[in-house]
């Protein structure tokens, strides 16, 4: 039976279907979605019951992968709010300079002794910088990560992708005018200098239809916007990467409109984002991985090193302070180990400069993806985890209520904040400590209307705690009442977040060791979606956010149990 004959159309259904049914698998397991995707294209793709039609499946994987990458890059872009940097802009830029030079330092020096060309072990160092964008986003969402760990992620993914892309176009360019090339300064700044050009349009293209053409819904838009600008970028010849970066930081900036499109995204993208990566999977060449296992070899443990060592030492440097920082918790170089689309693609760009030395590098990359694609998104499910950012309820949820077991896959799945959740918890057992999110930031007693809007702005609840300058709870705000004030500008000018919170420390807050079951209760009087969670009755610190779609979740979860 010759499948070629279905076309695009039966290899994306296969696609489809092969990531449906490895993603249920991998729940069942408690494993990433993700990694249930990759391993059904394995099963499905030439290295195993090679399935899929070739010319089909090969036609329809640029246009799946460009897709895929611009929307998480637009979605990453989006992370650069001039609210949300203001005050660690300085360290985290910090933090992603050392990181990258420590990166491609050690993968340069490794690779050197195996690649038989300077320019190719540089090359390489460049791109091991590269963080698979798509496998980031679609693992801490998956999750539900919130916090500041999970933030400074996206970011720190956002800040690689485009200092690889930037280095990887300095030094082709660079190497190529040695060799006796026309390229020089002037195609660096075509470059760079387009795919800016492209994103800023993009992005206010976006807006102008979002907010003036009066369109109601938010996929047609981003979609138009979307490929339009791929199109462009591809004609031109300038790295889209950049583009969507730029277009999702100025629709972040420039109006209100990026989180109803991120959440639009959910309907249309993750259609994309599945084939994108069972697709992936069935391109994972293992027979690769084994003829150039020294190359991928020394590159895999020196980039590990590099992300590593990069990310411990830029927090020293830049006074950045996270949960995942403290002592017994994994080092968040862990989360920035996922490669794949971004760090293929710059590979087959050397072959513009050199194809031979393109084939070299390629191997290698792709050698070194087979690794990092099925351990990375557990190495970052384990960070954020750890770091007290992904709630119980969403583990438990994760495999579709099953009891635990003790095989120590399902240990790794039960980890959170270096305890295990004990066999048998019941919904009376179980505290609130061990489902709360930790509570990052929270509001000044003191704070003045418009810090308190610049706050709401950035919060993703819609209640917001507030303490005093010991850390004590003092009341919560809730999004209505700043409507009373928003809008009255003498008022505006009068008050302070204590003054507009309507909420006291006692009817909005539980105790860390109250049971679920009182939680349950408590929300059953109490009208918000989130509660403060302080210290205990005497201390009334503020510890956590409990949000009642966590406690119905595990309701179910453990009663199914």
């Amino acid at each position: 039976m010759n499948l070629a004959a279905g076309g695009p159309l039966l290899v994306l259904g296969m696609l489809l279907v092969g990531g449906a049914v490895g993603g249920a698998l991998a729940r069942r397991l408690r494993l990433p979605t993700l990694t249930g995707y990759i391993g059904a294209g394995i099963t499905i793709g030439a290295q195993c019951f090679d399935l899929l039609p070739h010319e089909p499946a090969e036609a329809l994987r640029g246009p799946i992968n460009n897709l895929a990458m611009a929307l998480v890059l637009f979605v990453l872009g989006g992370q650069f709010r001039g609210e949300k940097l203001r005050g660690i802009g300085a360290k985290l830029l910090a933090l992603s300079l050392v990181e990258t030079a420590l990166t491609i330092l050690a993968v340069t020096f490794a690779c050197w002794l195996v690649v038989p060309r300077a320019d190719g072990a540089l090359l390489l160092g460049v791109m091991a910088v590269a963080v698979a964008p798509a496998t980031t986003v679609v693992v801490l969402r998956e999750y539900g990560a919130r916090g500041p760990t999970t933030d400074v992620l996206r970011m720190l993914t956002a800040m690689s992708n485009a200092w690889a892309v930037l280095l990887f176009e300095v030094v082709l360019l660079a190497f190529a005018f040695v060799r006796g090339g026309d390229a020089g300064p002037v195609a660096l700044l075509a470059d760079v200098g387009g795919a800016l050009a492209f994103g800023l349009v993009a992005g206010h293209a976006l807006i102008f239809l979002q907010e003036r053409a009066g369109w109601s819904g938010f996929s047609v838009p981003l979609l138009a916007v979307t490929l339009s600008t791929i199109g462009l970028c591809n004609w031109a010849g300038v790295p889209y990467m950049l583009a969507f970066l730029v277009a999702g930081a100025v629709v972040a900036n420039r109006s209100r409109l990026f989180a109803p499109i991120e959440q639009s995204m959910d309907a249309f993208a993750q259609p994309a984002f599945v084939a994108f990566f069972v697709l992936s999977g069935a391109h994972l060449n293992f027979i690769v991985l084994r003829e150039h296992w020294l190359a991928a070899g020394l590159y895999i443990l020196a980039r590990t090193v590099g992300k590593i060592a990069g990310t411990r030492l830029g927090l020293r440097l830049g006074s950045l302070r996270l949960p995942s920082t403290q002592a017994g918790s994994p080092p968040i170089g862990l989360g920035l180990l996922c490669q794949a689309g971004a760090a293929i693609a710059l590979a087959q760009y050397t072959a513009t400069y050199d194809p031979e030395l393109a084939e070299v590098l390629l191997n290698v990359i792709l050698g070194a993806v087979v690794v990092f694609e099925i351990i990375g998104p557990l190495l970052l499910k384990h960070v954020v985890v750890a770091a007290g950012e992904v709630s119980l309820a969403q583990l438990m949820t994760h495999g579709a209520g099953r009891s635990e077991q003790s095989s120590p896959l399902r240990a790794f799945g039960r980890t959170i904040r270096g305890r295990k959740l004990r066999t048998g918890a019941t919904f009376e057992t179980v505290r609130v400590e061990r489902v709360m999110r930790r509570a990052s930031n929270a509001l000044q007693a003191s704070s003045g209307l418009d810090e308190v809007l610049r706050f709401a702005n950035q919060s993703r609840q819609d209640t917001f705690p507030i303490v005093d300058q010991e850390g004590l709870l003092v009341g919560m705000i809730r999004m209505r009442d700043l409507d009373q004030v928003a809008y009255d500008r003498s008022a505006a000018r009068l008050v302070n977040a204590q003054d507009i919170a309507t909420l006291g420390p006692e009817e909005c807050s539980l105790r860390a060791d109250a049971t679920l079951s009182e939680a349950e209760a408590f929300f059953r009087q109490y009208p918000e979606n989130s509660a403060a969670v302080v210290a205990s009755a005497s201390d009334a610190r503020l510890v956590g956010i409990l949000e009642r779609t966590e406690v119905l979740h595990l309701h179910r979860a453990l009663r199914a149990n």
